[in-house]
């Protein structure tokens, strides 16, 4: 790839921010550029290795958020302010705004704990809320309806089952309380040991 702008220049001598902005100029309004695009294309036409490339990168970056000719166009696209009036500018902004609620996105915000920094053995107790996720269904056998007595049956059935369970009902003992078993008291079972 070869830039008209730079002809008769040394490439060695030119800066990252000056060939971006000529790629850019020369693909023209339309064809705004991903920033790793970008950084590629200054790379094939720097002739620079990787490791040159990506100990400029964050100066470069820099340069190219402070340098006024450019304009960052959502989702990492890049391209020339002139290529935009001052209305457009926002008209673009708003619509790539629009395109994003269009298609939302969902995120489980995560909290952050201070005391866990770090930690991967700790306990997140903040993760175990069924209700904060989203699939979270209500299960329709939990609805109690008050105006269905077949709710309130079912119900005293699964209760007595449960008790069956911890205690049978053939047991073979009955067990009788009588109104002398009330006034029985703690003080007659401390004399009877005394005794």
């Amino acid at each position: 790839m070869e830039l008209e702008v730079f002809v008769g220049q040394e490439k060695s001598e030119l800066s990252m921010i000056e060939v971006a902005r000529a790629i850019l100029e020369t693909r023209g309004r339309h064809h705004e550029m991903y920033f790793n695009d970008l950084v590629n294309e200054i790379q094939n036409y720097l002739e620079k290795s990787n490791s040159d490339i990506r100990e400029a990168l964050p100066l470069f970056y820099t340069e190219l958020n402070v340098d006024g000719s450019f304009i960052p166009l959502g989702d990492n696209k890049w391209g020339l302010r002139s290529w935009y009036a001052i209305d457009e500018v926002d008209e673009e902004i708003i619509t790539l705004e629009e395109d994003d609620e269009e298609t939302p996105k969902k995120r489980k915000k995560k909290r952050v704990n201070a005391f866990m920094d770090g930690d991967e053995d700790a306990i997140d107790y903040n993760d175990d809320d069924p209700e904060d996720e989203d699939s979270y269904e209500a299960d329709p056998a939990l609805n109690y309806d008050e105006d269905n007595p077949d709710d309130e049956k079912s119900e005293v059935e699964a209760y007595d089952a449960e008790i069956n369970e911890i205690a049978p009902d053939d047991l073979g003992e009955e067990v009788e309380l009588n109104e002398e078993d009330e006034d029985y008291s703690d003080d007659e079972v401390d004399g009877e040991d005394e005794e």
